[in-house]
């Protein structure tokens, strides 16, 4: 059950992230049109940290689970993409149902703030932080919902590696990468440091975390350093990425004879 609602949240994404947000939205109208001094004021808000809490138990499971060790081909954009990962989906819904939570609270608290007696100043205080607190957290989510709707991960392209963050991405060009800049690597490393041959040729735009470093907290790292040192051997071999045929020829060669990237 739980596998097959996770495979589901990869395949649709965006579905599933919009279906949250909506519902999020839905609740938060509900609990501002109900009557300030009614049951419903005070019900509704009990239902989005249930909604939350459980996009996040399933955002740890996806967590524990086995990183992919493929790629998804992406033949309109020429690239192969590492699959989508159901864990960042999960803990932007879960943000957003936490946020709809907080305004309902701050909402509630401005509600009872009225009709606390002005020389209450620790009522007054406690009213204006929680609104505060509200405007942060839903802050905090916005952003961590945009980053999950557009996409994070690493991919392929016949021009290099190119790792999307939360905040920015790095873009690697092959050129910038020699068969010696991949260290050994584990399957369930989070992460690829890199050593250029050519810094300079390195890109980045926004606010990646590192300029170092690609993220494989959505793939097979072990995988992934293999078939980036298979188009470093095979730079020829570079313009089939982003097709059937190419991605076929990748797997043939790694499944077959991998390069030895692991640790001894």
């Amino acid at each position: 059950m739980i596998s097959a609602i996770l495979a589901g949240v990869a395949r649709h994404p965006r579905w599933v992230l919009g279906g949250a947000v909506a519902l999020a939205g839905v609740l938060v109208g509900a609990h501002l049109l109900s009557a300030p001094d009614s049951d419903l004021r005070y019900a509704i808000p009990t239902l989005p940290p249930l909604l939350g809490l459980a996009a996040l138990v399933l955002a740890v499971v996806a967590l524990t689970r086995r990183r992919p060790a493929a790629f998804t081909v992406d033949a309109g954009a020429g690239v192969f993409r590492a699959p989508s990962p159901p864990n960042h989906v999960l803990h932007a819904a879960g943000a957003a149902f936490m946020s709809a939570t907080i305004i309902m609270i701050a909402v509630n608290s401005r509600t009872l703030q009225r009709d606390r007696p002005a020389e209450d100043p620790a009522g007054w205080f406690m009213g204006d932080a929680l609104l505060v607190l509200a405007c942060l957290v839903v802050v905090l989510s916005v952003l961590q919902i945009a980053a999950a709707w557009r996409g994070v991960g690493v991919q392929l392209g016949p021009d290099g590696v190119k790792d999307r963050g939360p905040l920015g991405t790095l873009t690697v060009p092959w050129d910038a990468l020699t068969t010696a800049s991949l260290p050994p690597t584990t399957p369930t490393a989070l992460s690829l440091r890199l050593t250029y041959a050519r810094p300079d040729l390195v890109r980045a735009a926004g606010l990646p975390l590192t300029r170092t470093r690609i993220r494989t907290d959505t793939i097979d790292a072990l995988f992934l350093a293999h078939a980036v040192h298979h188009y470093l051997v095979h730079p020829e071999r570079r313009q089939g990425i982003g097709t059937a045929a190419g991605y076929a020829e990748l797997m043939t060669v790694l499944y077959g004879a991998p390069p030895n990237l692991s640790r001894s």
